[in-house]
């Protein structure tokens, strides 16, 4: 007696058993699927070529539009995060101490932390930050200074909105802290 899997479809005069069917297509899925997420991960080589070409002006404008559109341009390859959804971006302003975060209540933001052992090491990177970020961004973009080692940069013509901190941390070997988030 047949099974159901091996119930018989005649088709163009020929028999084809369904588990063959079944198995040409997990062997066909399994490829495009494989495909289909790898395609999500990359960046089109173009793009990748851009981003990898861009001077340090060319970042900051790039991430400055990218938060339109929740930086979609920039997301390199995703990172295991139980709280929220996170992504290395293809750009970073301070080197390799970059993410872009996804929050619950659907927020997303550029966000760079570099800890220093050293106040005048935090405060060097901060002083470049800044210097970099108010020869990049323009006549458009105004900033304000608090306090507290706390610059906002601000336009009217971008949804964008650059915070960049300076301060200290409660790590004991590497206290000074600097914070630099992009979002809208």
């Amino acid at each position: 007696m047949l099974k159901p899997a091996d119930a018989l479809f005649v088709s163009a005069g020929s028999k084809i058993k369904m588990k063959d069917i079944a198995m040409v297509n997990r062997h066909l899925i399994l490829p495009v699927a494989l495909l289909s997420l790898a395609a999500c991960q990359q960046l089109p080589d173009d793009v990748q070529q851009h981003v990898d070409t861009m001077n340090e002006c060319e970042k900051v404008l790039a991430l400055t539009q990218s938060t339109q559109n929740d930086f979609a341009q920039l997301k390199g390859s995703k990172v295991d995060s139980p709280l929220m959804s996170a992504w290395q971006p293809k750009a970073h302003l301070i080197a390799n101490s970059c993410q872009i975060n996804q929050y619950n209540n659907g927020n997303v933001a550029y966000e760079c932390t570099k800890s220093f052992s050293t106040e005048t090491d935090a405060a060097t990177l901060f002083d470049n930050v800044a210097q970099q970020l108010n020869s990049c961004l323009g006549a458009t973009w105004q900033n304000t200074e608090e306090k507290n080692n706390t610059l906002h940069y601000t336009s009217d013509a971008s949804e964008a909105k650059i915070t960049l901190r300076r301060g200290k941390g409660l790590d004991r070997k590497t206290p000074w802290v600097i914070a630099l988030e992009i979002s809208r």
